[in-house]
């Protein structure tokens, strides 16, 4: 039986510096749950252990019992909390966690597109007691819950306190049109506009005449004519020929009836050919437009414009149609198409080669496949807020990387830092590099050998030893020597 190797100890590293490590050992995306705990139980670190995005129930049952209410608060509003522990911090002393708990907002964990982490759904019993929670914050904060169950949500629109029900009822992310009526009489106009936006069906033609009343009341008593709800009746309403009269014959309202689903097809081929470019186009996006009439429609869609085809992001399609989506003459398809999750190789092949520079960039900020030589080609003249996803990028090339390692950008040297494809000795002049980000971001480089790492551990810059911790690459043997040095 051969001897077990003795663990890879920092030498030397002892009272102040040692007690700088254990953040780092904290944010290590190695760490076992056996190192997490023994830090979560000894009370070190535990600002950087509430961040992770993986916390083993033991760790996070540790941190839920403690006493401080603003650390347990972080902890409620990470995505990564088992739902055991939810229960637990649902019944929480401080109504701020709970309010933390029941808010399900995005948590940010780093810069670009990919920072935001969104909360799946809370088990059915925290949904249950957050909903009979006495403090109205809480109830509030649950209202405004995506996942919160309908039969839940629709007890909420009864709550006592009335900004409780109005916004369970603005906030539904799906809005079930049985409902409709009601949820449209607890709220002002732009609370009507923005639940018709959401309608999981065609708002019914009653009620849609009704809303009309109330806008033409509101105008005989001398009030601007609401466009936005006007617009939001005519693009949702079920179509009868009184409204689809009113709305055709509207030029605010032409643009919205134009992508109505229920707009009969003649008119949608009358449309088609409207002098307004914003008709055309709305014509262009509907679903199930025929392809040979979609792609005749002369429509102009801004490079920049932020609009996109909803059904397109998530729509169950075969690969013929999205092939025929990435070759339409029309921008917002392609655009679309780029930002849809999971394309197959070759339709990201097609929009690789796309005309527009917006279509590219996407496919280099949202798919895992984007291309190498489209990532390198594309960061060489980007510097928008994206930068630092097309450079971390798992399919970023390594010689391009080795090229940014002499940039004069430090924000470039940082990101290239940590590329595994670098050289040893780029590493190295990295780690002396005059940057403390560009210095911190080397000692983090998956890379680096194990035994260059523990040395960095003890390294005079506080900032590599710091980064040389959190280097997922650390043995874990090491790790546990440095728990022990700490007496923990």
């Amino acid at each position: 039986m051969s001897p077990v190797p003795a663990p890879l100890g920092p030498p030397a590293v002892t009272g102040p510096r040692l007690a700088l490590l254990l953040p780092g050992l904290a944010g290590n995306p190695s760490a076992p749950p056996a190192v997490l705990v023994r830090l979560a139980a000894a009370g070190e670190a535990r600002h950087a252990l509430v961040r992770r995005r993986d916390l083993p129930p033991e760790t996070a049952g540790v941190l839920a019992a403690a006493t401080d209410a603003d650390l347990r608060s972080q902890l409620a509003a990470n995505p990564s909390v088992p739902p055991s522990v939810r229960v637990v911090l649902a019944g929480d002393a401080d109504p701020r966690v709970r309010t933390r708990l029941a808010a399900g907002a995005p948590y940010f964990t780093t810069v670009g597109v990919h920072g935001i982490r969104s909360p799946g759904p809370l088990p059915r019993e925290v949904y249950e007691a957050l909903a009979r929670d006495p403090d109205p914050e809480v109830r509030r904060a649950l209202a405004r819950n995506p996942h919160l169950p309908d039969d839940l949500r629709i007890t909420l629109l009864d709550d006592a306190d009335e900004r409780t029900a109005t916004l369970a009822a603005t906030e539904w992310p799906r809005v079930p049109v049985d409902h409709i009526s009601r949820l449209l009489r607890a709220t002002d106009p732009h609370g009507q506009w923005l639940l018709l936006g959401r309608l999981d069906g065609p708002l019914p033609t009653g009620t849609a005449h009704l809303l009309i009343a109330g806008l033409d009341a509101a105008a005989a008593d001398g009030k601007e004519l609401d466009t936005d709800l006007l617009c939001g009746i005519a693009a949702t309403a079920d179509l009868d020929l009184e409204l689809t009269a009113r709305f055709l014959a509207d030029p605010d309202a032409r643009p919205a009836v134009a992508g109505n689903p229920t707009l009969p097809a003649e008119h949608v081929a009358d449309l088609a050919n409207d002098p307004d470019n914003r008709v055309r186009a709305a014509v262009v996006a509907r679903r199930g437009l025929e392809p040979s009439l979609r792609e005749s429609v002369p429509a102009d869609f801004d490079e920049g414009d932020t609009a996109v085809v909803d059904w397109l992001l998530t729509g169950d399609l075969p690969e013929r149609d999205l092939a025929a989506y990435a070759r339409s003459r029309h921008q917002i398809f392609r655009k679309t198409l780029a930002m849809r999750p999971g394309l197959p190789d070759e339709i990201v092949e097609l929009l690789a080669h796309d005309e527009s520079f917006t279509v590219r960039l996407f496919v280099c900020e949202r798919q895992p496949n984007a291309p190498a030589r489209l990532l390198a080609r594309t960061a060489e003249t980007w510097t928008g807020h994206s930068r630092w996803d097309l450079l971390a990028h798992r399919n970023f090339p390594g010689d391009a990387a080795v090229r940014l390692t002499g940039s004069a950008r430090p924000a470039d040297r940082a990101v290239a830092a940590a590329h595994p494809g670098l050289p040893a000795d780029t590493i190295e002049a990295l780690l002396a590099d005059g940057n403390v980000t560009v210095r911190r971001r080397a000692a983090v480089n998956p890379v680096l050998p194990a035994g260059r790492l523990v040395e960095l551990l003890a390294s005079s810059d506080p900032a590599v030893a710091v980064a040389a911790a959190t280097n997922r690459a650390l043995p874990v043997p090491s790790m546990l020597h440095l728990l022990d040095q700490a007496g923990l």
